[in-house]
């Protein structure tokens, strides 16, 4: 039976085929399920070992309080009392919901963390060894590459989880938490389980250059990210960081307890809204953003993936690609942003933020390697399609379109629509800022970022990639921290400030006002100047790189 079943996997899916016959032997299989069963016997020990056990009789002669003892009189103190038989009457909906709390984050920080480490270091030794070259060569498709890869490197630790489902639904029964929301949770376990996989899988494939720094890198942003959701909802655009956790999905059973130690998670969950939608108060409409919100990132990872595997000197993603991805991604943003008697300050610098990260991620997608760059300055119009020569005659159509072509004016065009796509909000909710000014120096400085990166990319050194992201990182963080020191307030130094960092987009408008107009000018047109030196220079150097070599001989 299980020969039958396995050469139906390998008809199906030669690679997960190849990982279960790696993994799945009898030695691997019985230290999984030890560790799972022992975690659980622990757990389950430890809370035990909280139950309050009441003295003999004639000792008692002070009150006793204990977060599991439930008194009617006062439920608030917790004040331990007894029942007929001279034992404490308990809480037992409190004992099985932590129990049920802490293994569901247990068993999510496993999936999450060790799945994305043993994905990435998965990647990392095929490629140290050759062999991911050789699976390149195999008539297998990308897409079932991804899936084997998926389904069946972390495949010890799903046996491992399922073993622990039956602890972890009888404690949820017990804690009197609805099958339907422990079955949402389940789902949303899923859904952020392929999103993180599918970010793993990508990742591992285009930062071989990182080595055996991989998956500790990888894990911990996973980390980082997972520790974000576990903090209160802000009701603001940062929110959508929770819905990649299923931990959004423990808020909703803890929001319907009158008092527990998770009360920060069930924070603020009443008034969460989406576009104006109460999701706090429906856990089907939870669960359907949440299957969004890691939809959405689940199938643009894939995409690069689809991209990157056949071909590893490719983008990431193609330009065409990257105007549906920020399209996608503001109108998740907006959503979140979109919320009754949320600041509107506090929503701008969340909107921000998380602009910012998705266009350096989006700066590193698209950014051509040397090679690319080579090939299409030097053979742009002999590669050109014969039915697209019309319109590939123009270099603007060529950069915007051309996958191979640099990447500035296609980034330059996604901040103009999310510029178009988040007025919206800003009409309606009118902040005292004065969003002009701020998106036109936010749209330089990442433009300024794209410069740099592109040059780096185009150079003859070693380690690009290192160089490109630390001038980068140096960029955002070192202009604010040494102005910080020199000038404690932005009013000493203006145009330092306003030129170099993403200060203008917090400036408030009474304070703008105090700044002169050519204060602003002065700002933008030195943004400006930077940002033409860098296509200068860019532009210099496909120029030669477009010359043919017997011309560079020549010329010699």
């Amino acid at each position: 039976m299980t020969l039958h079943l396995l050469d139906k996997i390998g008809n199906w899916n030669p690679q997960l085929f190849r990982e279960i016959k790696g993994r799945l032997n009898t030695g691997n299989m019985a230290i999984a399920s030890a560790l799972s069963l022992g975690a659980q016997l622990l757990l389950f020990m430890y809370f035990s070992a909280q139950i309050p056990v009441p003295p003999a009789n004639g000792e008692y002669t002070y009150p006793i309080y204990h977060r599991f003892c439930l008194d009617t009189a006062d439920s608030s103190k917790r004040k331990c009392v007894r029942d007929a038989f001279g034992n404490f009457v308990l809480n037992w909906r409190e004992l099985w919901l932590e129990i049920f709390i802490w293994l569901s984050i247990l068993s999510v920080l496993a999936l999450l963390i060790a799945g994305t480490y043993m994905l990435v270091s998965d990647l990392d030794k095929e490629e140290r060894r050759g062999t991911l070259n050789f699976i390149r060569l195999s008539p297998q498709s990308a897409k079932t590459i991804f899936l084997g890869k998926i389904l069946g490197v972390p495949i010890l630790l799903y046996l491992a989880t399922i073993l622990a489902v039956p602890l972890h639904l009888y404690a949820g029964l017990a804690a009197q938490i609805p099958l339907n929301e422990i079955l949402c949770f389940y789902i949303a376990v899923a859904a952020s389980c392929a999103l993180f996989y599918s970010t793993a899988m990508l990742f591992g494939l285009t930062t071989s250059w990182l080595g055996g720094f991989q998956p500790w890198l990888a894990s911990a942003m996973v980390f980082v990210v997972f520790g974000i959701s576990w903090l209160p909802l802000t009701r603001t655009a940062l929110d959508v960081l929770h819905f990649l956790s299923p931990l959004a999905m423990l808020r909703y059973p803890l929001s319907l307890v009158d008092k527990t130690d998770f009360d920060s998670l069930a924070e603020n969950l009443d008034k969460l809204q989406w576009f104006y939608l109460p999701v706090g108060t429906n856990i089907a409409m939870g669960i359907a953003l949440s299957l969004l919100v890691c939809g959405t990132g689940t199938y643009w990872m894939w995409q690069g993936w689809q991209r990157r595997f056949p071909s590893p000197s490719a983008t990431v993603l193609s330009k065409r690609q990257s105007y549906l991805l920020v399209i996608c991604c503001q109108v998740i943003f907006l959503g979140f942003a979109l919320q009754s008697n949320s600041i509107a300050s506090n929503n701008l610098l969340a909107l921000v933020i998380l602009n910012l990260v998705m266009f350096l991620a989006l700066i590193a997608a698209l950014t051509s390697d040397r090679q690319s760059l080579y090939d299409w300055a030097r053979y742009r119009k002999q590669i050109v399609p014969s039915n697209q020569k019309l319109w590939r005659r123009y270099p603007l159509l060529d950069l915007i379109w051309s996958d191979k072509s640099p990447a500035v004016v296609a980034i330059a065009i996604n901040f103009l629509s999310s510029v178009i796509i988040l007025t919206p909000w800003a009409l309606l909710e009118k902040p005292e800022i004065n969003a002009f000014w701020g998106i036109i120096l936010s749209l330089n400085l990442i433009l300024i970022y794209a410069g740099i990166t592109q040059l780096f990319l185009f150079t003859k050194t070693r380690n690009q990639e290192i160089w490109a992201i630390g001038t980068v990182g140096s960029a955002i963080l070192l202009p604010p921290l040494i102005l910080a020191m020199l000038w404690p307030t932005s009013e000493k130094a203006f145009i330092l400030w306003l030129s170099s960092t993403f200060l203008g987009v917090f400036l408030p408008s009474s304070s703008l006002a105090a700044v002169s107009g050519n204060t602003i000018f002065l700002s933008i047109l030195s943004q400006w100047t930077v940002l033409l030196l860098l296509n200068i220079k860019l532009r210099s150097q496909l120029k030669l790189a477009g010359e043919s070599a017997s011309k560079a001989l020549l010329k010699a």
